[in-house]
């Protein structure tokens, strides 16, 4: 086992409090809003023997088993925990051919990873899998068109008007183009002027537009499905589709990779074109993970082959052999294999490689299996 040390994000939609209070450090009155376990080349967990990508590269079969190392080449997946004050950005994700070609062409042009004007940080899609540790509120896909048209004709103004009628004639991806395009703000200042206590989607969309006024990525957030999150539920979107996480704190896991495409709710770079090319621009329902209860553990399977989390409290679990990072969300966390035995505090992580074999973890408090999917390797 390595113990890792996770790669802290302080982007300034972050919360002062939560991850400092989960992993144990004093907070600073600053921003912490991402913690990252995980072998991403940019921003890799550190461990006592140095980044941990690193360390698997210098044994890739042994740390990720020869499938895994076979088919990847490096740990598939990243797990974060996410501290949200306020809405992050309007965001979509490439799905894989659109990250390898966007990669290619941004390192062939010499774009620095740290230029605003890059995009693409790796050449991989990015599907994830969100849950929540506290009640969370995201927006994940688009609404039906009805449902739009209806809350739009509430609205007053020419921009609410236009909208409707980009609406009718060319359906979402109109609307959506319309909305980034400008020129509508007026329907911002009205969403920002709705009622304390508006609920729904329209709820969501005055939080936006209070938050980011001028923003015309509110627009957006008007036309998403509106998710609340009780603590342990789950929600995976996969690439192509738009989301927008609001509030609350979550563990996140996906596909190994920083490619994010944004189109508003940012102080960070925009590409709206871009965002209108890959994103899926017509009504899809929030997707659930498969969720299966064996004995401690609950087991969230999606599509993605990169990843699957298994979350233990109460009792033991085993885990077959692969790479695994073990989390421990809170207290009485105990990580086995056959040569080793570690107990970890809440907010401490390990990385258990493929050739330890199983591991069992025994929790009271809760704990996070990541792994890549039986069967996919």
């Amino acid at each position: 086992m390595i113990a890792l040390t996770p790669a802290l994000q302080r982007s300034d939609w972050g919360t002062p409090e939560g991850i400092p209070h989960l992993l144990g450090f004093p907070a600073d009155g600053g921003p912490y809003a991402e913690a990252w376990w995980g072998a991403h080349p940019l921003v890799p967990s550190a461990t006592d023997e140095g980044p941990l990508d690193a360390v698997i590269a210098r044994d890739p079969v042994a740390a990720l088993g020869a499938d895994v190392a076979t088919r990847f080449g490096r740990l598939p997946y990243l797990l974060k925990v996410l501290s949200i004050a306020r809405p992050l950005s309007i965001q979509v994700h490439p799905t894989a051919g659109i990250a390898r070609d966007g990669f290619a062409a941004e390192e062939a042009q010499g774009i620095a990873y740290d230029d605003r004007a890059r995009t693409f940080k790796d050449p991989s899609h990015k599907p994830e899998l969100l849950v929540a540790m506290t009640p969370m509120e995201v927006l994940v896909g688009f609404r039906a068109e009805p449902d739009v048209r209806r809350d739009l004709a509430g609205l007053d103004g020419a921009g609410a008007i236009a909208l409707m009628k980009a609406l009718d004639e060319g359906g979402l991806a109109a609307y959506v183009t319309s909305a980034l395009d400008g020129g509508h703000l007026d329907t911002v200042t009205a969403l920002a002027s709705l009622p304390e206590g508006t609920g729904g989607s329209l709820g969501a969309a005055r939080l936006t537009a209070q938050t980011y006024p001028g923003d015309p990525g509110v627009l957006v957030a008007l036309a998403m499905n509106e998710v609340f999150l009780a603590p342990g539920e789950a929600v995976f979107t996969p690439a192509g589709v738009v989301h927008c996480y609001l509030g609350g704190m979550g563990l996140e896991i996906m596909a190994n990779s920083d490619n994010v495409v944004r189109a508003g709710l940012t102080t960070k770079p925009i590409n709206t074109e871009l965002l209108r090319e890959i994103a899926v621009l017509e009504p899809t329902p929030a997707s659930r993970p498969s969720m299966i209860n064996e004995g401690a553990a609950r087991r969230l399977r999606t599509e993605a082959d990169e990843f699957c989390l298994d979350l233990v409290e109460g009792g033991a679990a085993i885990v077959p052999d692969g790479p695994r990072i073990v989390l421990a969300l809170g207290s009485g966390c105990e990580v086995s294999t056959e040569a080793e035995r570690r107990v970890l505090p809440a907010g401490q992580a390990v990385f258990v490689s493929a050739r330890e074999g199983s591991v069992t973890v025994t929790s009271d408090g809760p704990t996070a299996i990541a792994s890549v999917p039986p069967g996919r390797r």
